[in-house]
């Protein structure tokens, strides 16, 4: 939304859009950067899946495998990805 002077009004949900937007699996995958829930660790992204963040926990064995939404990206930065989901609905997204 844009006012006269060219003030650009940013809602909530428009913050939230560009960081979604922002966000490049193919390179957080790349540097398997950390999937963070409440402020804990859950895997690290090991690839793009048609929109879909495959994130595997485990160092050297894969102890767990979640295909998790790009649109439940809350946020991210260059060393962490986190993820809008609680704890106990993640499950559901472990394949």
């Amino acid at each position: 939304m844009t006012y006269s002077g060219d003030t650009t009004i940013i809602t909530s949900d428009s913050r939230e859009q560009a960081i979604k937007n922002s966000f490049d699996p193919d390179n957080y995958a790349s540097h398997r950067i950390p999937v963070i829930i409440r402020s804990k660790e859950i895997g690290k992204v090991f690839a793009n899946v048609k929109g879909n963040i495959v994130a595997i926990a485990g160092e050297n064995r894969k102890e767990h495998e979640y295909l998790i939404p790009k649109s439940r990206v809350s946020h991210c930065d260059e060393k962490q990805v986190f993820i809008d989901i609680s704890a106990n609905s993640l499950k559901e997204f472990e394949t």
